[in-house]
Order: structure tokens, then sequence, then C-alpha cells
């Protein structure tokens, strides 16, 4: 079961997300442009040798620097893009840091079911432990 797409909350949080992860990746040298197909992931990324995409998120549940929860809850709905060399880039609600998480790490998460404001029951999350995620601030940032 998947949370129903929200229109409202995807106003909200897309354009801003995007902005704030291109300014990220730029800032680090990487050349960073929006993916033409508006349903596939959000960012297309390269530089450095390298090349990826990106998918930006905002968890509203994140307030402040410090992150509070165990464990960091992807949803198993962005599985359809593990086909590639892929970060995710998840924001707290202020964009001020982000949880870069890479392709292996969620690859090699488990999948579990966690009730929600948006879904009470069936949904399901990759549950990627800390370990395995980079914390980085956004307006301050070094290096990945």
């Amino acid at each position: 079961m998947y949370k129903v797409f929200q229109k409202d909350v995807f106003d909200l949080h897309d354009d801003p997300a995007r902005s704030a992860a291109k300014q990220f990746w730029e800032r680090l040298g990487y050349d960073c442009k929006d993916n033409p197909d508006e349903f596939g992931v959000d960012l297309l990324v390269s530089g450095k040798g390298k090349k990826f995409v990106l998918e930006v998120e905002v968890k509203n549940g994140w307030h402040g620097t410090t992150f509070h929860f165990d464990s960091l809850h992807l949803p198993a709905r962005k599985a359809k893009f593990l086909n590639r060399s892929i970060k995710f880039m998840i924001f707290n609600c202020s964009l001020t840091h982000a949880a870069v998480v890479g392709h292996s790490a969620v690859v090699n998460a488990p999948v579990i079911e966690v009730p929600n404001i948006y879904v009470a029951k069936g949904e399901r999350f990759f549950d990627i432990p800390l370990s395995a995620i980079h914390f980085v601030p956004i307006l301050n940032q070094n290096s990945l």
C-alpha cells in the first residue's frame, strides 16, 4: 500500500528541495539539472568523473540540525528508481540539513511496515541505519 499523491504537499516542497539540492551539488563542483521526465527521478547529476541521478524529499518530522530518529525510512515505492546509480537526499523541514543515502545503503536495508499519518497500515519503507547515511549541512558544506 502506498501513500496517495498529495499535490499540495508536493507543490509546497518540490521546488525548494530541488533548488537546495542543486545548489549543494553545484557548490561541490557537479552539474545538476532537472530531469525532463516529470515522472522519473528528480535530478540528473554529473561531474568529477561521476554520473548519478538524485531523488529529493523533505522529512516534515525532522526539525533542526539533529536527526532524532533511530533510522531513516525511505518509502519502498522509491524502489522503482534503484535500477541505476542513484542517491537520495532527504532534507529537514527547513532545508538547512540533509541526509544523503546511496544506492547500496537502500538495497541492503530491510523493508518494514511503518504506520504513519498518511497511511495507517500497510505502507512499507526501507529502514536505513544511521551508519549508512551521510548527514550534511546545506548552507556550509565541505565535501561528500
